[in-house]
């Protein structure tokens, strides 16, 4: 609708085997200053996710952060093969990516977004968090995706919308492309 600065940030992991990987009990300090436990080497993707919202907050001083990933299987379980799953501290913003998604045909289904009730899955006796859920059965796509709002600038106003789409993002061993389409329909709306 009207004009606004956009940014890309490119948060990419590699899970790889050697001497500087992150292993169990590593304790990072990402760059929302805030110290992370490592209790799952395989939910890597977070960190830098996390840091990436940091920064646009941070740095960029973004009024809307909209991040998109691959970040949990419970993605599948939760909304299945065809809708992403989005988690939003806005109404508004939640009911334009709905939309863009039925105009689009890549559909998502919206999460609780709670982090009073999700925050303590990540609880650390040597961190301000751990990196993964103690119970997986705790709406953990939703409460990955709290994950990643803790990272947002203290005192932030914007607004955030998280995208998981684990699943829609392939047929077999094939790429859908799902998500090109959907956040061009977001960033429509805005």
């Amino acid at each position: 609708s009207g004009d606004f600065n956009l940014y890309a940030i490119l948060c990419l992991a590699e899970n790889a085997v050697g001497p500087c990987a992150t292993r169990p009990d590593d304790v990072h300090t990402l760059y929302s200053g805030k110290t992370v436990e490592i209790n799952n080497t395989d939910a890597e993707g977070r960190l830098v996710l996390a840091d990436g919202v940091a920064y646009a907050c941070a740095d960029l001083e973004a009024d809307v952060v909209i991040d998109m990933a691959t970040l949990t299987g419970a993605q599948g379980s939760a909304t299945g093969r065809k809708h992403g799953a989005v988690v939003c501290n806005s109404d508004s913003l939640e009911a334009k990516a709905v939309q863009a998604g039925y105009e689009t045909g890549e559909l998502v289904c919206p999460l609780p977004f709670c982090p009073e009730f999700f925050m303590g899955e990540f609880k650390s006796e040597v961190a301000d968090m751990k990196n993964s859920v103690k119970d997986r059965s705790n709406a953990s796509c939703a409460a990955a995706a709290t994950f990643i709002h803790a990272h947002l600038r203290e005192g932030w106003q914007g607004e955030w919308l998280h995208v998981d789409m684990a699943y829609p993002v392939k047929i077999g061993e094939r790429a859908t492309g799902y998500g090109v389409a959907l956040l061009k329909g977001i960033l429509e709306r805005l």
